[in-house]
């Protein structure tokens, strides 16, 4: 068998440019992630607020229900949920108003509470509930 002759290869259409997305599916990936991103950290923010809410709440209600005849125990109670419920509109007054209180902590026996101490107090407690 004697081989054929070889004809030329014919191309039946032009060679077609393929468009490149890769950039554009990139672009959307990283946007998909980011909003992602932005949404959890949306939500941890809510739940952050939400928590501190609670607290504040809670030391509202507590500095509320604060027993003054317990000189000692009112005053460390007021030192401690006083910082729950400061703002900054406030917060002079009540660092103010405990330096005024450090001579009734850290003794075995104290004085009754002043009361003009215990009005300021009282007063601190008002104003943090009026937010």
């Amino acid at each position: 068998m004697q081989p054929q002759t070889a004809l030329p290869l014919k191309d039946i259409k032009p060679i077609v440019d393929v468009p490149d997305l890769s950039a554009w599916f990139f672009a959307a990936i990283v946007a998909a992630i980011l909003l992602a991103i932005a949404a959890v950290l949306f939500w941890l923010r809510q739940r952050r607020k939400r928590r501190f809410d609670a607290r504040r709440a809670e030391a509202l209600r507590r500095l509320e229900a604060l027993d003054f005849s317990d000189t000692k125990k009112a005053v460390y109670d007021f030192s401690l949920l006083g910082h729950f419920v400061t703002t900054p509109k406030n917060d002079a007054a009540f660092k103010a108003l405990l330096r005024e209180l450090e001579p009734y902590k850290f003794k075995k026996e104290v004085p009754p509470l002043d009361a003009r101490l215990k009005t300021n107090m009282q007063r601190f407690i008002k104003e943090a509930k009026r937010g």
